[in-house]
């Protein structure tokens, strides 16, 4: 089956306008902070409290993506992010600006499992390039989250941030309206034997038949999926811990301005899409494991780099961190789609909501870690995690370990 790219631009957009709204909230709580005279670890705990909102409820709309038909899920997610990340300017005070950051993270849940999904069905056999076209979407939102907030700020203030709710509901119209068309592809339509395939074998990554359930019958994947949930989640806490504190260092330590500090945040962002669109083809040719473990060894000097040099090197650095944090999105998607190929819903609930969210858990450690010690011991800190997420990225499985587990 080829490639629809018309359906897997559609829900790139939806992404796109879903996720702007993640990129936006670091954003909006370096103009809230002064407000509410928030420390760094109640910063974080905003971060937790949307995070948490979609990776502890993601999996379960996963669960319900597997069961049931809840293609709603994509527009309604849409609507809800948007919704909430417009009242945060609106906040009276810091338990509503948590409540609302909390239905705006309740909106990603929603959209993710179900639209990647769809954007699976559509990607044909190319798995992990068309998932990237789909994830693009999302980094590039994430990435305009940062500039959008600040525009919207300069037009009116906090209650600027009326604006996403005009965005989100914009294209969550789009999305609805266009609910049959995504829904056109039969599920299971691309997950075919690797003898359905042209030339009798599969070139890129491993195709399974969803009817077959003897690799999902067996539990080989629950220890693999354990460790690729466990990489994400080391990834998330560098992510999140960067886009969380890149403003903050920049505005309360090195003391530039929201405007600088929002374009490096940018830049880390927008990186990261340049390292999305390199990903998933580099996967499909060099295989899922090969990418994860490239990212996770080459973050290790760059945060040590990027706290120990100054000037102009930072910004390479931020820069070339984006890339490497973020290409492996797409890339971790489809690895625990592979390995649970009758539960594609829950896969990807369990990548793109329990691990990417549980980066609000490591935005809040590392804003005590800011409190007590200062922003530059944050970045020293992170070291940790790409450490762990590298010796654990060795043990997962590659392609051909992947085949043949799925051909017993």
């Amino acid at each position: 089956m080829k490639m629809n790219k018309k359906i897997l631009a559609l829900l790139g957009t939806g992404h796109a306008m879903t996720d702007i709204n993640q990129g936006a909230l670091p954003m909006m709580l370096a103009f809230l902070q002064p407000v509410f005279a928030l420390s760094q670890l109640q910063v974080g705990m905003v971060m937790m409290a949307f995070n948490l909102s979609s990776s502890v409820i993601q999996p379960v709309f996963g669960i319900l993506s597997d069961r049931f038909r809840a293609a709603w899920l994509i527009p309604l997610g849409c609507l809800l992010a948007g919704a909430g990340m417009a009242l945060t300017g609106f906040s009276i005070s810091y338990p509503v600006l948590l409540l609302v950051s909390l239905v705006s993270g309740l909106g990603v849940a929603a959209y993710h499992p179900e639209g990647s999904k769809y954007a699976r069905l559509a990607s044909g056999t190319r798995k992990a390039t068309g998932m990237s076209m789909f994830s693009v979407g999302g980094n590039l939102g994430f990435a305009a989250g940062p500039v959008l907030a600040t525009f919207f700020f300069g037009l009116a203030g906090l209650q600027g941030s009326a604006g996403f709710l005009a965005l989100n509901g914009i294209m969550a119209l789009l999305l609805w309206l266009s609910l049959s068309s995504i829904t056109a592809n039969p599920v299971g339509a691309v997950d075919k034997t690797a003898s359905q395939v042209k030339g009798g074998a599969a070139k890129n990554s491993p195709i399974v038949n969803p009817t077959q359930k003897a690799s999902t019958g067996r539990a080989w994947f629950v220890l693999p999926m354990a460790l690729l949930v466990t990489v994400v989640i080391m990834r998330s806490f560098v992510h999140f811990g960067l886009v969380t504190f890149l403003p903050q260092y920049y505005v309360h330590y090195l003391q530039h301005s929201e405007k600088y500090a929002a374009a490096i945040t940018s830049i880390f962002l927008f990186a990261g899409v340049f390292g999305t669109i390199v990903g998933g083809p580099a996967a499909d040719r060099w295989g899922l494991k090969s990418v994860i473990t490239a990212s996770m060894a080459s973050l290790i000097p760059m945060l040590y780099l990027f706290v120990h040099l100054g000037g102009a090197w930072t910004t390479i650095i931020v820069a070339l961190m984006g890339f490497a944090v973020i290409s492996t999105f797409a890339v971790t998607v489809v690895l625990g789609q592979e390995m649970m190929p009758n539960n594609v819903g829950l896969a990807s609930g369990l990548m793109l909501g329990f691990g990417i969210g549980m980066g609000g858990v490591g935005a809040t450690l590392l804003g005590w870690v800011a409190d007590k010690w200062g922003l530059p011991a944050v970045f020293e800190t992170m070291i940790i995690f790409p450490v762990i997420g590298l010796l654990l990225a060795l043990l997962l499985p590659g392609r051909e370990e992947l085949a043949k587990r799925q051909q017993a």
